[in-house]
């Protein structure tokens, strides 16, 4: 996380996210099927989330990619 990294509050990751702060509660809790936690700071109750590790977030977490080792694993898994 570099000093110039902004610090984004549950409202403001919903806006980006274009969802509710209950969904983003969720998603820092991890109770959202099928995605990782969503990294995050606990300063006493309130969860804080870098820009950066939305951003990382947000591209591990994009479904249907193809994945650059793919066809290797592909290959791999048939023999």
């Amino acid at each position: 996380m570099s000093s110039l990294d902004f610090i984004l509050t549950a409202k403001e990751v919903a806006q980006d996210l274009r969802c509710s702060k209950s969904q983003v509660y969720r998603l820092l809790r991890g109770e959202v099927s099928g995605l990782k936690v969503l990294p995050h700071l606990a300063i006493g109750r309130k969860k804080v989330v870098p820009r950066s590790a939305l951003e990382s977030w947000k591209r591990e977490s994009i479904s249907g990619m193809i994945r650059a080792d793919s066809e290797k694993n592909t290959v791999d898994a048939m023999h």
